[in-house]
């Protein structure tokens, strides 16, 4: 968004342009401001502007609030594009615990007083997985019919009924969590986000976005944490997810149900479907080798994060014998499915 319409349509002027490119930052009469293209309907908008302001209300640090322009609406056209433009009043601590930090960003997102619709993932997960599943077999299956293309094909039909067998277990465990658990006062919705890494609020962040937010189970964060971690230091990554639950512990302990969804979220192969799908989407040459050689890793070392699945249980802290949060039998035999 330029710096005419950032002043006639929100009174802004731009001082420094701090950065440019997908997301514009600015400073302004002493103030940082963003600008960012996005697709997204205003009702939408509304709800996460909403989820924004609350958590701001709450004391989160480095969330962006979205502005409303002169005609007092969130987007603003641009050409054949929308923009919102948000401020940023508190910037993210150089220095914290990522842990205890998003403990504490769960609790102020489950206050939210009202019903969240457009971004909610509550109780959606089994759905989502199946539906996720039942797209990439077709895929699967065309490719097996049609023969491979290439080593990245071959792979992806000789890998498939692993994950997919691993997919079946993941939602089956959810089910019988949703079925055997109650959810406590710390299971209900909270905001989170769509891929919550150790990279989300380091260093280069550019703060806390609620274009990146879903509301959801807190699990989701601490799995997809735990995943990204594991494979940044597969061998290495005992001490930081164990320090990592420790920390988010020390603020809100996990109740047998947050546990088991930890588990089974876990245990679906969120990171092997992303690989299919991004290598069918890209154009890039370069970003098809490295997807192809990401998947080899995978799959050559399955065992492996077959291992961390097996230990979660007790890196959270949970004692060995809790009859109600069990690792499936084929997982601590070290047998593939």
């Amino acid at each position: 968004m330029n710096k005419q319409l950032l002043h006639e349509q929100y009174g802004i002027t731009v001082d420094q342009e701090i950065s440019s490119g997908a997301i514009n930052i600015y400073n302004g009469g002493g103030r940082v401001f963003m600008s960012f293209a996005i697709n997204m309907e205003e009702q939408e908008l509304q709800e996460r502007s909403s989820l924004a302001y609350h958590m701001h209300n709450k004391g989160e640090k480095g969330v962006w609030l979205p502005l409303l322009n002169n005609e007092q609406k969130l987007l603003t056209k641009l050409e054949s594009n929308d923009y919102v433009v948000c401020i940023n009043e508190m910037e993210i601590p150089q220095s914290y615990e990522v842990g205890r930090e998003l403990a504490i960003f769960h609790y102020r997102g489950r206050s939210i007083p009202q019903r969240i619709v457009f971004c909610s993932r509550i109780g959606k997960w089994k759905e989502m997985w199946e539906q996720r599943v039942d797209q990439l077999e077709r895929v699967w299956r065309d490719k097996l019919a049609a023969k491979p293309q290439n080593d990245f094909e071959k792979l992806f039909i000789d890998s498939y009924p692993y994950y997919a067998g691993l997919s079946e277990n993941a939602i089956q465990y959810l089910v019988d969590t949703e079925i055997d658990e109650n959810p406590e006062m710390v299971d209900a919705g909270t905001v989170c986000y769509d891929r919550f890494t150790s990279e989300t609020w380091g260093p280069g962040s550019n703060g806390k976005l609620f274009s990146e937010w879903v509301f959801d189970h807190s699990a989701r964060d601490i799995a997809e944490w735990i995943r990204a971690y594991y494979f940044k230091q597969p061998n290495t990554y005992h001490q930081g997810v164990e320090s990592f639950l420790r920390q988010y512990q020390s603020i809100t302990p996990l109740s047998t149900f947050s546990a088991r969804m930890l588990f089974s979220r876990l245990l679906l192969p969120v990171h092997y479907f992303e690989i299919i799908e991004q290598y069918y989407v890209t154009k890039s040459e370069g970003e098809k080798t490295r997807l192809e050689e990401r998947l080899e890793n995978f799959v050559k070392h399955s065992t492996m994060y077959e291992r961390m699945l097996s230990e979660i249980y007790e890196l959270a802290g949970i004692l060995k014998g809790n009859i109600k949060m069990v690792v499936p039998e084929w997982i601590m035999n070290g047998r593939t499915i």
